[in-house]
């Protein structure tokens, strides 16, 4: 009976984890997971500082945009960059520059002279080496997996990214409490050399320098794919939407934690850790399916399951506090949490992964430096209106806003996707450039 069990599960692990028999993908995962895992550290105790300084959403807000922001300034050029060099060494020298930034935060807290526009200004300067990175990132998996695992690989590197809200900011909230602000980004600083580590230890065949236009042209490569393929562009704009008025919620959750929940910054570390549970869940339920063709109601169910549960975090914990004891509150909220985490990865796993698919070999890095400039775009602003929203109507306002935006667009978008024929259009363009 065990052995015809575990016969049944044997498919499942090997789909699931199909990338990770490659030995030099395995580095890059440990790696990245290490460093990952200091990243969300340090941003829940950023989040934490800025509201205990300033009291305020709104500000919660503008470090949330700060955060993320000048990838749209940089991002078009990261992606040209990251089609002719070689991204082993952007990673590397991207990769050391955020190590000394983390410990320039560390300085600052730990000598006690941190303001808030350090704070700042630093992220904002991390964000520029993250979007220099990431889309050489992007190339850089392709070349280690190669086109057949590269949908594998991705949902893995998901529910890494998952994995690591969890296990971030529990230690954020224990190693805060035991040890102090600087503790939280001394070791961030310190995880990056796992991350670099690995890099170096993975040797690839050298990359064919791509031929093809020049200059703006060349700037713009991606810009005109997107533009040539409707499903794409559909799927970049359903993305940027999600991200202006779903994601905003992610920085309210210290004032979510504060003012409806009724708890403390422990509470606050057990409700971004629900959340990433639920986001690692997801990812890897959809590593399971990455070799599935029809990913749109992946899309979809994202959306609605976020969408429902948004709502939910909005309104089950305050019932849950007048007929129950607090604790009762924070664990209906972290449940809630966990759906949001897990409709949020499923939809931005399976987008992804339906873009990565159709983009030809030479323009990955110019497109991915798109998605980078979409989501460093769409995320601050989400940040911005619902730290208004939230400053002027509360919180459960701004969440329930944006659980019932989100569901009807998105029904609208899948919808749309379904009826928009699939086009020849964009190999063409490809084959032209890489004439």
């Amino acid at each position: 009976m065990a052995n015809a069990l575990a016969s049944d599960r044997a498919p499942i692990r090997s789909r699931t984890f199909a990338a990770l028999a490659n030995p030099n993908y395995r580095r890059f995962y440990l790696g990245q997971g290490i460093s990952l895992i200091g990243t969300w550290l340090q941003g829940a105790a950023i989040n934490w500082i800025v509201f205990e300084k300033t009291h305020s959403e709104s500000m919660l807000g503008v470090v949330g945009a700060a955060a993320l922001f000048p990838g749209l300034v940089v991002g078009l050029i990261a992606g040209v960059i990251a089609d002719r060099v070689v991204p082993r060494r952007m990673i590397l020298i991207m990769e050391v520059a955020q190590m000394v930034l983390a410990f320039a935060v560390t300085f600052l807290i730990g000598f006690g002279i941190v303001q808030v526009w350090h704070l700042i200004v630093i992220l904002m300067l991390t964000r520029v080496c993250v979007t220099f990175e990431m889309p050489s990132r992007q190339v850089f998996l392709y070349d280690v997996v190669g086109r057949a695992d590269l949908s594998n690989a991705i949902a893995l590197n998901s529910g890494l990214f998952n994995a690591s809200r969890v296990i971030g900011p529990a230690l954020a909230g224990l190693i805060y409490a035991g040890l102090g602000a600087t503790a939280c980004f001394a070791l961030n600083g310190a995880s990056y050399l796992a991350a670099i580590v690995a890099v170096l230890a993975i040797r690839l065949p050298a990359r064919r320098r791509p031929q093809g236009a020049k200059g703006l042209a060349e700037v713009l490569g991606g810009f005109a794919f997107i533009g040539s393929d409707r499903r794409v562009m559909i799927l970049f704009v359903l993305m940027t939407f999600f991200g202006v008025v779903g994601m905003g919620y992610d920085s309210m959750i210290p004032a979510y934690a504060t003012r409806v929940v009724g708890t403390d910054v422990r509470g606050y570390s057990v409700l971004l850790a629900c959340s990433g549970v639920g986001a690692t869940v997801g990812a890897f339920w959809m590593a399971s399916f990455s070799s599935a063709e029809s990913k749109e109601w992946l899309v979809l169910a994202g959306l609605l399951i976020f969408a429902v549960a948004l709502a939910a975090s909005a309104w089950f914990p305050p019932l849950a506090g007048l007929v129950a004891f607090p604790a009762v509150r924070l664990a209906t909220a972290s449940v809630c949490l966990f759906g949001v985490g897990f409709g949020a990865v499923l939809f931005y796993a399976s987008t992804q992964t339906m873009i990565q698919n159709a983009l030809p070999d030479h323009l990955r890095g110019r497109v991915m430096a798109i998605w980078i400039i979409a989501y460093s775009g769409s995320v601050p602003l989400g940040s911005l209106w619902t730290g208004y929203v939230a400053s002027h109507f509360g919180v459960t306002y701004a969440m329930t806003v944006s659980s019932s935006v989100c569901a009807v667009v998105g029904v609208g978008g899948v919808v749309t996707w379904l009826l928009v024929k699939p086009s020849a259009q964009p190999l063409c363009l490809a084959q032209r450039e890489a004439r």
